[in-house]
């Protein structure tokens, strides 16, 4: 029979879209913001620090001869960061469309925008005074160690020594933790605290552990060295967290995540940088982007790559696998760097706040829509031996 009815099939939309999911940010909850009170207005806010005393030996009768010079040295804060997520929506898709996309893409622009203020803190990882390496872990050197339920405690005891040393309180201790951190502490504390960190409180706040507030965090900043050697061979590939990427012959890349082999190993690593960082121009002969999915998340992730004489080195955030099923390339390491402090340590500039701005726009019938946030951040000199950052093995991750 050639009957069909189906063209009489009804169809239905769901009275909400698909949800979109975006990272706990925790960067309000440890950063100290009263200089933003002092920078209403201007670029430029300075924090100077005094010079040291020291005591000496004095003889009764003896004149003083030396005396302490006092000084001091000049430091400040530049607000110096813009970042923005401008889009247009026309007045007719506002009328016709079942949802106010407006609304709807400005709110995920806001959550877009708090997401790199909160790497934008954590980075100052780098700014801490000292570190916790393989030596204090049960390793030996100053490397990277993997954790595990035998060595968890370990790391918070080192940390709070390190704050110690700096005489730094007992009081407002943080520890920013990943997925695989808070898991392996919820495997450490067993049935003894029922319910720790099952639940995710205001700013990432999961509960106390070790003399710490603990914050979960994807945004956990980290480093992965890959070492290529060769020019690449066709069919091979990699994982950047889970976001597969394939050599593919010369000008021959047509499936998403495909990455053309040059005529030498740097032309190679040079489009496999394009493929990744998403830049460039996609093509044959460089690269074929990944999905819109594995795009959100590497760029989520601020995930991006450099290459420079056989070291492909890859930077981003969260807890971030990366694995190799190729003859030319080595995961050397892969080093992730959580977080311990004392709160206020770093200091937050949010200038403006991420928020929105609608403007009509001339001879088109729509608006274009501003999401926009302007801030700085530093960890004066004073302040960096109240943070301390590990050193976390996790080449092991897939």
């Amino acid at each position: 029979m050639a009957q069909d009815l189906t063209v009489f099939n009804q169809q239905h939309w769901a009275p909400e879209m698909q949800m979109t999911y975006f990272k706990e940010n925790v960067a309000r909850a440890i950063a100290n913001e009263e200089l933003r009170d002092v920078l209403v207005d201007g670029t430029r806010v300075h924090k100077p620090y005094r010079s040291s005393l020291k005591a000496q030996d004095y003889t009764k009768g003896t004149p003083i001869s030396t005396f302490n010079d006092l000084g001091g040295a000049d430091e400040y804060l530049d607000v110096d960061t813009v970042k923005i997520v401008p889009m247009y929506v026309d007045d007719l898709d506002k009328l016709q469309n079942k949802w106010d996309m407006a609304m709807i893409f400005a709110r995920d622009a806001q959550q877009n925008l708090n997401n790199l203020i909160d790497q934008a803190v954590l980075a100052e990882y780098s700014n801490a005074a000292s570190y916790i390496s393989a030596q204090d872990l049960g390793g030996s050197g100053t490397g990277s160690y993997p954790i595990s339920i035998s060595n968890v405690d370990r790391l918070f005891t080192v940390a709070g020594r390190n704050l110690d040393k700096g005489n730094r309180g007992q009081n407002e201790r943080f520890a920013i933790i990943g997925p695989r951190l808070r898991e392996i502490i919820k495997l450490y504390v067993g049935a003894r605290e029922t319910g720790f960190g099952d639940t995710v409180g205001a700013n990432g706040y999961v509960g106390t552990r070790f003399g710490f507030d603990l914050y979960f965090s994807n945004n956990i900043p980290f480093t992965a060295v890959v070492t290529s050697d060769a020019i690449g061979v066709a069919g091979e590939y990699f994982y950047v967290d889970g976001v597969k990427f394939t050599f593919v012959a010369n000008g021959t890349a047509t499936t998403a995540g495909d990455i053309s082999i040059g005529d030498s190993e740097a032309a190679t690593m040079a489009n496999a940088v394009l493929a990744i960082n998403g830049t460039g121009t996609p093509g044959a002969s460089t690269y074929i982007d990944v999905s819109a999915d594995d795009r959100e998340t590497l760029y989520n992730g601020s995930i991006s790559a450099s290459f420079d004489t056989h070291t492909l080195t890859i930077t981003g955030y969260g807890d971030v696998a990366i694995t190799e099923a190729a003859s030319n390339l080595v995961v050397t390491s892969n080093t992730q760097y959580p977080l311990f402090g004392v709160k206020g340590s770093t200091d937050l500039v949010v200038q403006k706040e991420p928020n929105l701005e609608f403007r009509v726009c001339e001879n088109l019938l729509g608006r274009k829509v501003y999401a926009w946030t302007t801030y700085g951040k530093k960890t004066f000199t004073k302040s960096k031996k109240g943070l301390v950052y590990a050193k976390i093995d996790t080449s092991a991750w897939v």
